[in-house]
This record gives structure tokens, C-alpha cells and sequence, in this order.
């Protein structure tokens, strides 16, 4: 009985995850161009890294393992995009230095 409890904690946890994950991003467009609450759009894309690391980890990722294939997503998309590879390059940096 203990581990139904387990398993339905788990699932009611990813859901809220995916619920707010879904909040926050809806709520990074609402203020993409409100100049007026930039700091509530740098909150929402916090949450929004958080909440993605989060439930990588519910899903049986480490931190590092999601770290490391990030790294690898950046690498493969700024040798295909160009104009944006110094940005991609240093977001690269950044993660490499945690």
C-alpha cells in the first residue's frame, strides 16, 4: 500500500511540474515585450530552466547527465547556426565553468 502511495506522489509531482512548467512559459510570452516587468521576465525564465531541470531528475536524469547533453545541444546547434554561434559559445562556457 506504502508504495501506491510512492508512485501516486510521484505522478501528482510530475504533473504540477508539467502544469507550471506550461504556466511560465505561457507567462514568458505575456511579458516578452512589457519593458515595464523586466524582472518578472527573467523570474519566469528561471522558473522555466528550473522547473525543466527538475523534472529531468524526476525522470531518472542527474544534474550533470542534463548539464552534459545541454553542452552537447549547444555545440551541435551553434556549428549549424552561424550568427548566433558566439552566443551559443559562450552559453557553452558558462555551463562548463559550473
Amino acid at each position: 500500500m506504502e508504495n501506491n502511495f510512492d508512485i501516486m506522489r510521484n505522478i501528482k509531482s510530475l504533473e504540477n511540474l508539467k502544469v507550471e512548467l506550461l504556466s511560465k512559459t505561457a507567462s514568458v510570452f505575456k511579458n516578452f515585450n512589457n519593458d515595464e516587468l523586466p524582472q518578472e521576465l527573467i523570474d519566469d525564465i528561471c522558473h522555466v530552466i528550473i522547473i525543466g531541470y527538475l523534472l529531468g531528475n524526476k525522470l531518472g536524469y542527474d544534474f550533470k547527465e542534463i548539464d552534459d547533453e545541454i553542452l552537447k545541444r549547444i555545440r551541435s546547434i551553434s556549428a549549424e547556426i552561424e550568427e548566433d554561434a558566439q552566443n551559443y559559445r559562450e552559453l557553452a562556457e558558462h555551463i562548463k565553468k559550473r
